[in-house]
């Protein structure tokens, strides 16, 4: 996409490490801030950045927009993995984790195989990347209202107060 506008070869390659990069924070900084914060808020936000990543895309930005953009698309794409499995164990329990999470998990694969179809196919089309990624910033949209909608979990995490290890009664001082 970024070498139909004008990008070298060399600055194309650079974009995608950097879309790397950012894989690696959303990554990591997803696990920190799930298990600090309500989940569902962690992703509307970081699919809220990605919708507006893909919307800088989709106007046709080229330059350093375009790799900040890429970079906030990176985020949400690192995340997600992580995000599926968080909200599977809360939402699903650990009981029926290994179903929920391998439709969860087989939806990711399949709709980055057909994400990929799509783009090639509006772009053989329409010899353009906005109308893909017009649909595709719809469907982050979408799946920014459905986070932002999630109830609480119906599988809390264990309390620190059920870790704790507690002294066998045998050396409890009377």
């Amino acid at each position: 996409m970024l070498s139909d506008r004008g990008f070298s070869p060399r600055e194309a390659a650079n974009a995608v490490s950097i879309i790397g990069v950012a894989m690696l924070f959303g990554r990591t900084g997803s696990g920190y801030f799930l298990d600090r914060f309500f989940a569902p808020r962690v992703c509307a936000v970081l699919f809220w950045l990605s919708a507006v990543g893909i919307a800088v895309l989709a106007a046709g930005a080229s330059g350093p927009l375009a790799i900040v953009a890429a970079f906030m698309v990176g985020l949400a794409f690192g995340a997600e993995v992580e995000v599926i499995a968080f909200l599977v164990s809360r939402y699903f329990g650990l009981r029926s984790f290994g179903l929920a999470y391998g439709f969860g998990f087989s939806s990711f694969v399949l709709a980055g195989a057909l994400g990929t179809y799509i783009m090639g196919a509006g772009f053989d089309r329409t010899h353009s990347y906005s109308a893909p990624l017009l649909l595709v910033l719809f469907a982050m949209i979408l799946a920014t209202i459905l986070f932002a909608r999630l109830g609480p979990y119906r599988f809390a995490p264990a309390s620190s107060t059920a870790l704790r290890v507690t002294a066998p009664a045998s050396e409890v001082a009377l």
